[in-house]
């Protein structure tokens, strides 16, 4: 390969047997032209390399970037603007199928260089004029021009340019960027009736099926249509198994069609999927553990204790991979929400006070953010999870297909959050009536139901207790209850006059057992 560069015209060729070693020549050196073999051995593939150099800044506007490779790779048929490798080059080939295709991204990079370099700024009205100017002067090239200036078009909001543009492009040739471009523009001008029509339709060619499915769900979450957003998703992600931000967007709207358990198949998958990439993380680890006590939260006794060994044997595995100082202050919320489902109020909350300590300076993730709101909501302390529920509203608005399903899970766990405190409350009240009317059994179950929102709330336990102590007999299950409120109510910090009120009730529960 390197003697077949040299022919080519290259004049310096530096080779590196694995991505750890083209990462370091890469930072060292900005590279013309990249050559990449997909499958790199152990570690990053090709396209993990790529986006790592991306993610570290390691590779200048006007680098080639090509990956070689055994297997057949779709090309992306819209995301210029995201700098996407310049060509897929399928193995075996020639000397004169390699040097055509170089000089090919070469000429196109040429032509669209003051483009891209205004892209790296941000400046993307200057790159919209710099397409105009490369149009003129490189008219050859006139289909990557107008793919780029399209894309832009849509990025700075000129929708009916970009459809304008489209129309136009079609009107001589079919080319599959132009189709999904203009059902784009219609779609960001709110013609999601024609949008989703077209959408559909690219769907079933095999050229454009990914990108139509991403932007499809796009157009879904817009609409709020959870469900649709969810089923096409779900679609897109078992074609594509291995893309990490597809597979996040489908664990985020598990979450919103209260389907947990699906949630932690897909964090599971994510582990995976995220190895060697930039997406792997303690945060991205700590998310299979938060889908897991999230999924525990509805069942029964002994199958949440077996959840609960699974998170504290996973947390121990996070620890040999990554530094406990760059993430102990989020696992130490994960053991608290532990601690309340092991009915271990008083462990939670000092837990959540020495992460709320070592958090201090630190930038928390969204789910992050998301569990310590249900931490503190479930410890009881309804101001905290307040705070952290409103700091999810400052969060990124990005119009991406990650961020779009990202705030849609916030503003349906928000909306959950809101109905749970609503519906908490009237059932204690409820059972607060039921009990001053002397129905106790009524009572327990409105005092159970309370609880299961908020089970370290010592004010709930007392109640429940109290009600439970009018019963006469109890079976099994009540003992079982009663002991779960004295812990609670153990835990807590009463009032003198409230823990005189539990001596009270307590002695009556030991009188019983």
């Amino acid at each position: 390969m390197k003697s077949m560069l040299a022919l080519i015209g290259f004049d310096q060729v530096v080779v590196a047997r694995n991505a750890e070693t083209a990462m370091s020549a890469c930072r060292r050196t900005d590279f013309d032209f990249i050559l990449c073999d997909y499958n790199l051995g152990v570690g990053r593939d090709g396209y993990q390399l790529f986006e790592a150099l991306k993610a570290e800044h390691c590779l200048k506007h006007s680098c080639c970037f090509i990956v070689i490779s055994g297997e057949r790779h779709r090309q992306s048929v819209y995301g210029m603007i995201e700098f996407l490798p310049d060509d897929y080059l399928l193995k075996p080939f020639s000397y004169a199928e390699l040097e055509r295709r170089i000089d090919r991204a070469f000429q196109v990079k040429r032509a669209l260089k003051y483009a891209y370099q205004m892209i790296a700024e941000e400046n993307y009205p200057d790159a919209i004029q710099a397409c105009d100017i490369a149009l003129e002067q490189y008219p050859v090239h006139h289909t990557y021009i107008q793919r780029l200036k399209g894309e832009l078009l849509v990025k700075v909001g000129r929708y009916k340019e970009a459809e304008a543009l489209y129309s136009e492009v079609l009107a001589f040739r079919e080319l599959p960027w132009a189709k999904l471009g203009i059902a784009v523009a219609k779609g960001y001008q709110e013609q999601d009736t024609e949008a989703e029509g077209m959408l559909i339709e690219l769907v079933d060619q095999p050229e454009t099926k990914i990108e139509a499915l991403d932007w499809l769900t796009r157009l879904y979450l817009s609409q709020n249509r959870a469900e649709d957003a969810f089923n096409t998703v779900r679609v897109v992600a078992e074609a594509s198994p291995k893309n990490y931000l597809r597979q996040h967007v489908l664990a985020n709207l598990a979450v919103i069609n209260n389907q947990p358990d699906l949630a932690v198949r897909v964090h599971s998958k994510l582990l995976e999927a995220a190895k060697y990439s930039i997406y792997d993380t303690a945060d991205n680890m700590l998310n299979y553990a938060r889908a897991m006590i999230q999924n525990a939260q509805g069942l029964s006794v002994r199958d949440k204790r077996t959840v609960l060994g699974k998170v504290d044997y996973f947390l121990k595995d996070v620890k040999k991979r990554f530094n406990p100082s760059s993430y102990e202050h989020d696992k130490l919320v994960i053991e608290a929400r532990v601690a309340i489902l092991d009915g271990k109020t008083d462990k939670a909350k000092a837990l959540l006070q020495e992460s709320e300590e070592l958090s201090l300076g630190k930038t928390l993730s969204p789910s992050a953010l998301l569990d310590r709101a249900r931490a503190y909501f479930e410890s009881g302390n309804l101001a905290m999870s307040d705070h952290y529920m409103g700091s999810l509203n400052t969060l990124s608005q990005s119009a991406d297909l990650y961020n779009k399903a990202l705030n849609m899970m916030f503003l349906s766990e928000q909306d959950k959050y809101s109905h749970k405190r609503s519906t908490m409350m009237a059932s204690h009240n409820a059972g607060m009536e039921a009990y001053s009317l002397g129905q106790y059994s009524e009572a327990i179950n409105y005092f159970i139901e309370a609880q299961k929102s908020m089970p370290a709330n010592a004010s709930i336990a007392m109640n429940l207790l109290q009600a439970i102590s009018q019963r006469g007999r109890l079976n099994e299950d009540l003992i079982y209850l009663a002991h779960k409120c004295m812990n609670v109510i153990d835990d807590a910090e009463l009032p003198k006059d409230q823990r005189k009120r539990y001596s009270f009730i307590k002695e009556q529960i030991q009188q019983m057992l």
